[in-house]
């Protein structure tokens, strides 16, 4: 065992020894393909746990975020008490101090409920798959609906702002501090010049109610029973104060290209049309009248928000030397941002026809 390893075996019996259950006979894997936590299934004679430690780099403000998590989870759980929340809630498991999570050294860590027989799955591949997925998080904040959100914290400052994301894109441009700016000119001046999609987005932004959005729809962020039918939604990290157009966005983005985020052939990219009729379909229909007519509205304008705000994000990155998306190749972050900004201009393209799939 190198020295890097002893010292996680250390600090994870440190982090174990805070908590109130017997893990002498605890066996420990890594759990999932994350990119910003570490998390391990702890799996005991009794019970099987989630141990993650939250990255505090990307998330600063850890324990608020725990905090968020633990105000969220206690809602749903008395929602789906009387019956009015279909998914089980895996909770997050108290401290001998009664603190949500627990800090060795620099290091946040925190103990979870893992929901035995479950796993995940990294692609929508049917429409019936995407409805599925649609309901189950429209139904996670259709339930938190009732939930007073100012009572959350706001865990990453403007992260769907489209005027902040474009202006640190300017800000990337004017230092050009890695010299990339002449092999990416057309692509940032085509962002730049969305001048009048920002400002409708800003608009209509104004106009809409705040909810408890979970701001990463991905269907790796469900976790499934026998049959692939969702039983959970998982990794609570970015949930806070935001608008329903971001989370459809964000599940629309993840769900509805036919190519991967990072794949170069982007000349051969499509819009799966009938994965989009069946998210929007199915998440309109969750929600009932708990949207709003202008909500509904605002779905297509997060479906092209989404892909355009991660965009101008890879393309920022990769002007400043690639230092928050981890690349495993040149230009991985590059190639990110054009395929992400295809992606917005095929649903730009496509609008006439997805607003009559709204219908």
């Amino acid at each position: 065992m190198d020295n890097k390893s002893a010292s996680l075996h250390s600090d994870i019996d440190t982090v174990l020894n805070n908590y109130d259950y017997d893990f002498t006979e605890a066996v420990i894997v890594v759990l999932g393909n994350g990119h910003i936590n570490n998390t391990y299934k702890l799996t005991t004679p009794d019970c099987e746990f989630v141990l993650q430690q939250i990255n505090h780099t990307v998330f600063p403000k850890t324990t608020e975020l725990t905090s968020n998590a633990q105000k969220i989870n206690l809602h749903l759980q008395r929602q789906k008490t009387i019956g009015h929340y279909p998914l089980s809630v895996p909770q997050q498991l108290l401290s001998k101090t009664g603190k949500t999570y627990c800090k060795v050294g620099a290091n946040y860590w925190r103990l979870m409920e893992f929901i035995s027989n479950s796993y995940t799955l990294e692609e929508v591949e049917s429409p019936k798959q995407a409805a599925l997925v649609a309901n189950a998080f429209a139904k996670f904040s259709c339930t938190l609906s009732d939930f007073p959100v100012e009572e959350l914290a706001v865990i990453i400052e403007d992260f769907h702002d489209i005027t902040s994301r474009l202006q640190q894109l300017n800000e990337a441009v004017e230092s050009d501090r890695q010299d990339r700016l002449s092999s990416c000119l057309t692509l940032v001046n085509f962002c730049l010049a969305q001048q009048h999609f920002s400002k409708h987005v800003t608009d209509i932004s104004k106009k809409l109610p705040l909810h408890v959005t979970h701001n990463d729809t991905k269907i790796n962020n469900l976790l499934f029973t026998e049959g692939d039918i969702p039983c959970a939604v998982i990794d609570l990290d970015t949930c806070m104060p935001g608008l329903l157009m971001h989370d459809f966005g964000d599940m629309v983005r993840a769900c509805c290209s036919n190519l991967s985020e990072d794949d170069t052939n982007i000349n051969e990219m499509v819009i799966k049309l009938d994965i989009f009729e069946a998210l929007i379909q199915s998440y309109q229909s969750a929600f009932g009248d708990k949207m709003t007519a202008l909500e509904k509205d605002s779905l297509i304008v997060g479906a092209k928000l989404l892909p355009f705000s991660l965009g101008t994000r890879f393309l920022t990155d990769y002007l400043n030397g690639d230092n928050y998306f981890q690349v495993s190749r040149e230009k991985h972050n590059l190639d990110r941002a054009h395929n992400q900004i295809r992606l917005f201009t095929l649903f730009c393209e496509a609008e006439p026809e997805l607003v009559k799939l709204a219908k």
